[in-house]
């Protein structure tokens, strides 16, 4: 693998569309379904503490983090290949490296792909057989977490609310947790498990964990990447019903 990656800027634009064409995939191969964290991508290794993932979905559609910027849309299939249509992505300016990454990744995805998936990895190959990209599945939080119990005095009672987000075409599921004096709220966002403690605010709710800051109001939820610099305008995401 590269170097760690220990610093990360953004210089943040409006977000761009790119359109889509929805190609709906016949029949999607079980082994495929899930989401694939990339360890290599064209013959180069990837930054250190950067997720790139790739979510293939039962339905046709794929989704993800590509390292900057989230991105969703559709894929088919042609006798053994496997074409990614066109891609509706964030626009937003990270670290050069972090760029790099992302601009590798998306070429890496273009024209049909062969793949195969042996001992756990999937393996995307170019049609003149040289790889594309390598992936490693990606845990969900439930399957390779741990429980974790609190004790906390004078709490009474403990109050779980799940509430379900579209951040940019990324669903995430959040979970509020209230008790006495602890708030917390946990969720996945690009392949990153998130729990954040409550923390005193002007208006609105906010929580803070690791690099991230997610703060609500209304029926609204903006994630704030504390890494990107105080320019960043963090991704809104709109409660769904």
């Amino acid at each position: 693998m590269l170097k760690t990656l220990t610093v990360l800027s953004c210089a943040c634009v409006a977000i761009e569309l790119g359109s889509m064409q929805t190609i709906a995939a016949e029949k999607v191969p079980g082994e495929l379904v899930g989401s694939w964290l990339a360890e290599e991508i064209e013959g180069a290794g990837v930054v250190d503490d950067l997720q790139t993932v790739l979510e293939i979905r039962e339905d046709g559609t794929y989704g993800g983090m590509a390292g900057c910027n989230s991105f969703t849309g559709a894929f088919s299939f042609s006798g053994e290949a496997i074409t990614f249509g066109p891609t509706a992505a964030a626009r937003k300016m990270c670290a050069p490296e972090v760029m790099e990454q992302e601009g590798r990744f998306f070429d890496a995805l273009k024209g049909g792909l062969g793949w195969k998936v042996e001992r756990g990895r999937l393996t995307l190959a170019k049609s003149d057989g040289r790889s594309a990209m390598r992936l490693t599945p990606l845990p969900s939080p439930a399957a390779a977490g741990v429980e974790v119990t609190l004790s906390i005095p004078d709490a009474g009672t403990v109050d779980r609310q799940k509430v379900r987000y579209d951040c940019r075409g990324e669903t995430v599921d959040a979970e509020y947790i209230n008790a006495g004096p602890v708030s917390l709220v946990a969720f996945s966002i690009g392949g990153t498990y998130v729990v954040a403690s409550g923390v005193i605010s002007g208006s609105g709710a906010r929580y803070a964990g690791g690099r991230y800051i997610w703060w609500t109001e209304g029926e609204e939820a903006t994630l704030f990447d504390v890494s990107k610099g105080e320019e960043d305008p963090g991704v809104v995401c709109e409660r769904r019903e």
